[in-house]
């Protein structure tokens, strides 16, 4: 699992700009699929005058909103889905938790295909400050979509907030500095404010939080492709499936493509996981018909629908 490392507001930036490289670079070792846009799982795609169209993903068990408070920021692009996988939420606060969701992936190769997090609780005084920045910043009206002032092809940052049962769905471009400050409530500039503090939780609000401790999901998402060929000089492993499942019948097909994804929770999460740990981006998996595939594989955080619809 790799090691969660603290950031400050100015490199926090620079690594979103790496994980947006890290995906395009992954997508040679993937066949491009399309090129339409992938929200990560539980993402809701804003519509013009910032509706949410009916269907989209809800949040909570069984589908529900929940009540009290939610916080969930990520980011999209107009890719290929299964280049953008692997993108984690930048930041989850639910169920009283902050989960991290800026880490850094080791620069070797081959790299580890589970990207480990860390949970923090936080105190209600915390999200108390959560709520009144949003509030200041005038982005408590429903939905806000700023998108319409992007460039094609730009990064779209999405910020969910619930907030007394109520959702409050914003999108906007994504920030090019770390600037906390608005220039005016419900603004372009207030998004990017309050999407910069709350991508520094740990700083901003550290006195709120507990200890860091690795964070253990519940469910994982997992994207079969084929399987990768090594390097010269480089050597794949073959490495026993462990669920009883042949790839041919796990789960469906992903995103319109060729490949085929599941989630994986309760005992099949418990033989997967510890194997999915130990593997890296040349490890193939070698099912019961000895047919062989490599994988994508990303944790599943509160509040969202699995990748693989």
């Amino acid at each position: 699992m790799s090691a969660r490392t603290n950031l400050r507001p100015a490199s926090f930036h620079r690594l979103l700009l790496g994980s947006i490289l890290a995906a395009v670079a992954l997508a040679g070792c993937v066949a491009s699929g399309g090129g339409t846009p992938n929200p990560p799982a539980g993402s809701a795609t804003i519509g013009p005058g910032g509706s949410v169209p009916a269907g989209s993903p809800t949040i909570g068990p069984g589908g529900s909103l929940p009540a009290g408070f939610y916080l969930q920021a990520w980011q999209t692009q107009a890719l290929a889905p299964q280049n953008t996988f692997g993108w984690l939420p930048v930041v989850t606060v639910a169920e009283a938790k902050y989960i991290d969701g800026r880490v850094a992936i080791p620069a070797i190769y081959p790299g580890p295909i589970y990207v480990g997090l860390s949970a923090q609780t936080i105190s209600a005084n915390g999200i108390a400050a959560i709520v009144a920045e949003a509030r200041a910043d005038g982005l408590l009206g429903g939905a806000i979509d700023l998108s319409g002032i992007m460039a094609p092809g730009s990064i779209t940052a999405h910020i969910r907030l619930v907030v007394d049962g109520v959702t409050h769905d914003l999108a906007g471009p994504l920030p090019t500095d770390a600037s906390t400050t608005a220039s005016a409530p419900g603004t372009a500039s207030a998004f990017a404010a309050f999407w910069n503090r709350i991508g520094t939780i740990d700083t901003w609000l550290s006195a709120e939080l507990g200890p860091s401790e690795v964070y253990s999901p519940a469910s994982i998402a997992v994207l079969l492709v084929p399987p990768t060929e090594a390097p010269t000089g480089l050597t794949s492993k073959d490495v026993a499936w462990p669920l009883t499942t042949p790839f041919s019948a796990f789960g469906g097909p992903f995103g319109g493509s060729v490949y085929r994804c599941a989630t994986a929770a309760g005992a099949d999460l418990a033989k997967l996981l510890p194997v999915v740990q130990a593997s890296n981006a040349l490890t193939r998996f070698v099912d019961s018909t000895g047919a062989k595939m490599s994988l994508q594989v990303r944790a599943l955080l509160p509040g969202e629908a699995s990748p693989c619809g």
